[in-house]
């Protein structure tokens, strides 16, 4: 453990012992990590923290701590930042602890807390885009990252903001039996991107991602699936005529690109790495 990562840490243990730290579940999550069963803990905070209608700032507070000493999850600065920050910003026994916790790892950040230490998370000015994959199982979408959660496991990507038109998410689940029997997480990516070389055209890029555990996986990219002329970009469009993804007579996954010049591929299980 970070040096310190574990001041906070022990700090946040000798903070234990104020009164009414918070709602029972949440207690328990704290009791469970000061049993040192850290993946306990992580499992009952995590849906206190990110709930979205009412994030509890505790279970904030102490999801950050586990973050920040990789106890229980993956070492995350960004997240535990993040989480940090959350928490700080509403009144409870350790808000002045978050609030400390998050700017020292904000200043360790640096230039990159712009990306990785995001207090607000947003995806096109609305909530995070989740997608519940199966029980304990998700995905979900911002404007700065991509966190995909499997049971205790987790991966998170930063991304930039994209400077163009924001990009449509669409998740597809395939019940596949070849080569054996699962069902697949694919999740397909359309943004409309300005064409430099034809002013006043549009292009259709078109990515395909796979889910596989906590894993978020690229299995191919089209850099123009449509194009149109116009001085704005299109407000909306039908895909289904322009992509399909089904299972074929083999029971394997594919896709098919209609288009000038259509193709068909299966999709290579696992996926490849890309």
């Amino acid at each position: 453990m970070r040096t310190g990562a574990r001041a906070r840490f022990v700090c946040a243990c000798l903070l234990v012992a104020s009164p009414a730290v918070a709602q029972s579940t949440t207690e328990d999550g704290i009791r469970a990590a000061l049993g040192g069963d850290y993946q306990a803990a992580a499992r009952i905070l995590k849906p206190l923290a990110n709930d979205p209608i009412k994030p509890d700032p505790v279970a904030q507070f102490f999801l950050a701590i586990l973050y920040d000493a990789g106890r229980g999850v993956g070492p995350n600065l960004g997240r535990a930042c993040s989480l940090y920050l959350r928490s700080a910003s509403r009144p409870h026994p350790f808000s002045e602890q978050a609030a400390t916790n998050g700017g020292l790892i904000r200043d360790q950040l640096g230039s990159g807390a712009a990306f990785e230490c995001v207090v607000d998370e947003r995806w096109q000015g609305g909530p995070p885009l989740t997608f519940t994959l199966g029980p304990d199982h998700q995905i979900v979408f911002t404007d700065t990252s991509v966190t995909v959660a499997y049971g205790e496991q987790e991966s998170r990507t930063t991304m930039i903001p994209p400077e163009a038109a924001p990009p449509r998410v669409q998740y597809t689940p395939l019940d596949v039996t070849r080569p054996t029997a699962t069902r697949r997480h694919f999740l397909q990516w359309f943004q409309w991107m300005p064409d430099v070389a034809s002013p006043s055209s549009w292009t259709l890029t078109w990515a395909l991602s796979e889910v596989v555990g906590e894993q978020w996986l690229l299995v191919t990219f089209e850099k123009s699936l449509a194009a149109v002329k116009g001085p704005t970009r299109p407000e909306s469009y039908e895909t289904t005529s322009l992509v399909q993804l089904r299972v074929n007579e083999n029971g394997e996954a594919e896709f098919t690109i209609p288009g000038p010049s259509p193709r068909t591929e299966v999709i290579p299980w696992p996926p490849k790495r890309r």
